[in-house]
């Protein structure tokens, strides 16, 4: 079962290339960047904090789970 804030992310994802492994790096990118994009819109370091913690948390596991993202971004 795939983590819901992964499958959020795969839905917001549209890759420019047809490449699998330059689509896994675009979706890594996509990942860092909307997570970035909270991140600056945050006024508490409190919540900075907390989106900096989920984007570690969120690229780890895509990259523990590389096979299975590169399968769900091929679809």
């Amino acid at each position: 079962m795939m983590n819901p804030q992964i499958d959020e992310l795969l839905q917001s994802f549209e890759a420019s290339t047809k490449n699998t492994k330059g689509r896994y790096n675009e979706f890594l990118t996509h990942v860092y960047l909307v997570f970035d994009k909270q991140i600056t819109m945050c006024k508490t370091d409190r919540m900075m904090n907390k989106y900096k913690k989920m984007r570690m948390q969120v690229l780890s596991y895509i990259v523990a789970h590389e096979k299975s993202i590169i399968k769900r971004l091929s679809k």
